[in-house]
């Protein structure tokens, strides 16, 4: 399963072993539902690297690749009833910000998690994170620059009693419980470049839209986001076969950017997690190419899932 896209809960597994307690999460090491068949197989799978076979050291050797760029994610559960979702993307539609002017700022959308055939999320699926803004910056030092100034205090209820009230209120009417925070590492990231005239159009460094609160914004673009788990010692191997798996999808028509997340908190139970992202104009141009479907290496793929993306904000320079 994978940290990023998914909503953290316990879930006790009784095995022939000790019982044994795994978590799941939810965005670039992505969600983990769906681990607790894999994670027996996974701790069979490392016990049996023990005896890794002379061929696969050559690959344990290769140098871990930098991150290129660093990425936040606020992820949110809306409330399952009807306009609860037109009524946050409008909240956020509206919200009072100049993310686009900051210095290190690349590349922003809000997403909708979807089901690829058009059907409504599944109860289960609701009970996870259906919503998460996303922010890639160039790096780190840029996001903290953000994060500690006026400009972020503006985006989250301008820093006074009202505006702080007011979101709380919007919050209460639309959300099922607190939204989390993630931080990620982004890797073998390849975007292409955004012509002026495609820029879409922005007011002070916020997306100028109309939302009505009743109907959800049209769809920008579409993510397809790919959890894989990843040996250690195989980091290096993966992230070369995934950059390649992107280079791939670059001559695609509708390509955006591609990317590999995994959460920036040192080694913790999902470090093993990596997301590869590919972000298109529409899910119709994604589908025609596949990408992100091939299997990278050794990596067991564990799990994809789909978004649509609102409020795009981005420069010339793309993601």
């Amino acid at each position: 399963g994978g940290l990023i896209w998914r909503r953290r809960r316990n879930v006790t597994m009784k095995t022939t072993m000790k019982t044994m307690v795994t978590g799941r999460g939810a965005v670039p090491r992505c969600g983990a539902r769906g681990r607790t068949r894999s994670a027996l197989h996974h701790l069979r799978v490392r016990a049996a690297s023990k005896e890794a076979a002379p061929s696969s050291q050559a690959a344990n050797t290769l140098p871990m690749m930098p991150s290129d760029r660093y990425v936040a994610m606020n992820r949110f559960r809306v409330q399952d009833r009807a306009e609860a979702d037109a009524k946050f993307e409008k909240r956020w539609a509206e919200r009072p910000s100049r993310l686009a002017t900051m210095d290190g700022f690349r590349w922003f959308a809000l997403f909708r998690r979807i089901n690829l055939d058009g059907t409504d999320l599944t109860e289960e699926q609701n009970e996870d994170f259906n919503y998460t803004s996303m922010t890639l910056w160039q790096d780190q030092p840029t996001f903290q620059v953000w994060r500690e100034g006026d400009a972020f205090k503006e985006a989250h209820g301008g820093g006074n009693i009202k505006g702080i009230l007011d979101m709380l209120i919007s919050s209460a009417q639309t959300l099922k419980g607190k939204p989390k925070l993630l931080l990620a590492n982004a890797y073998a990231t390849q975007s292409l470049e955004v012509s002026e005239s495609d820029l879409l159009k922005m007011a002070g460094g916020w997306r100028s839209v109309v939302a009505d609160g009743k109907r959800v914004l049209d769809p920008e673009c579409f993510m397809c986001a790919v959890d894989y788990v990843v040996e250690p010692g195989r980091e290096a191997a993966f992230l070369q076969e995934a950059s390649a798996s992107i280079s791939e999808s670059r001559g695609a028509g509708g390509f955006r950017f591609g990317t590999v997340l995994n959460a920036d908190a040192g080694k913790g139970a999902d470090a093993d997690v990596f997301t590869l992202s590919t972000v298109w104009d529409t899910k119709e141009q994604w589908e025609a190419s596949r990408a992100g479907e091939a299997e990278l290496g050794e990596a067991r793929k564990t799990e994809t899932r789909f978004f649509e993306g609102k409020l795009v904000l981005t420069t010339q320079k793309g993601a």
